[in-house]
């Protein structure tokens, strides 16, 4: 059997499209130049700031968007590459968004709670 007649047999069937290996690495490339493209601009802002590098670097803020930046690089395109199946990738994904709604929630509350203890006392 003919590769891309595979390929159409899986795309009835299944309905996905079946990327090929050379779309999986120009993808893993574009993925790449996103995430350089991201951190030229995090640290253009952070220059134009005059944000000291040592405190930003040791942030807890900095370390989870990395990882978060890291995870959904690598979701995407272990997704893409049908390394993961759908289900899978969106329950990382959902997972992820959750954590991060969760932190930012817990942030303002915790931000709240302590102006109320510095306005009563």
């Amino acid at each position: 059997m003919d590769i891309t007649k595979g390929a159409e047999a899986v795309h009835k069937v299944t309905g996905a499209i079946q990327l090929s290996p050379e779309d999986i690495v120009w993808l893993s490339v574009l993925a790449t130049v996103g995430l350089v493209l991201m951190w030229a601009v995090f640290w253009l802002a952070i220059v134009r700031t005059k944000e000291s590098v040592h405190d930003v670097l040791l942030s807890a803020g900095f370390f989870r968007t990395v990882t978060v930046m890291g995870v959904i690089a690598a979701t995407v395109v272990l997704g893409l590459a049908d390394k993961l199946e759908g289900n899978i990738t969106g329950a990382i994904l959902s997972g992820i968004v959750g954590y991060v709604l969760g932190q930012l929630s817990s942030s303002g509350r915790g931000h709240t709670e302590e102006k109320k203890k510095s306005d009563s006392g």
